[in-house]
């Protein structure tokens, strides 16, 4: 979270700051401007800093403190608007993208919400069709048998009735442009085909 809009840095916008490449910075400042200041709460990939707490270490001066508590323009990651909403992080992304939500703002690399849009999204039903959150159907979805594996079971029954050669994995994995490995799958799929027809 990005408490009300607040300027931040990342840490090779720190190292810049400190008049310093990314690799001095490592080497020589980092583990102390760790051991002093800590990244805002949710951020990761990358790490951010709030840019007032980043020139008061810079400076030998005290941290200024965080604003607390929530306010409307809190910038949020998807996780965050999400536990907000009270709908799935995936969820914000895709609202976001089908305009049922609006786009964020990017910073560092990311998209951020503001507190205020999350707490209006809460409100509305999602629109998406699919599966019913919490949904007892526990059917498995059946998927199309990979017509490769009705070929290779064709193959068998023709050997076996004496009207083919047999094939190996590597004729298979060469007529289907596969691997060896997966040729053999193939072959394993198609066995087990035959076993249940």
């Amino acid at each position: 979270m990005i408490p009300r809009g607040r300027p931040t840095l990342d840490i090779h916008d720190v190292a810049a700051r400190a008049g310093v490449s990314d690799s001095t910075w490592r080497r020589r400042h980092h583990k102390a401007f760790a051991a002093a200041v800590k990244p805002l709460p949710g951020s990761a990939r990358p790490l951010i800093y709030d840019a007032a707490q980043v020139d008061a270490h810079l400076a030998g001066e005290p941290l200024p403190t965080l604003p607390s508590g929530p306010h409307p323009d809190d910038l949020l990651t998807d996780t965050e608007a999400g536990a907000v909403a009270g709908i799935a992080a995936s969820t914000v992304r895709a609202d976001a993208v089908n305009g049922l939500m609006n786009r964020g703002t990017e910073r560092h690399g990311r998209r951020w919400w503001t507190r205020a849009a999350a707490v209006a999204r809460a409100g509305r039903e999602t629109q998406y069709k699919g599966r019913t959150a919490g949904a007892k159907d526990l059917v498995p979805r059946s998927a199309p048998t990979d017509r490769r594996v009705r070929e290779v079971a064709a193959i068998a029954e023709a050997v076996e009735a004496g009207q083919a050669r047999p094939v190996t994995a590597d004729e298979l994995a060469e007529r289907y442009g596969v691997s060896t490995r997966t040729a053999e799958r193939l072959m394993a799929k198609a066995d087990e085909a035959r076993r249940e027809s």
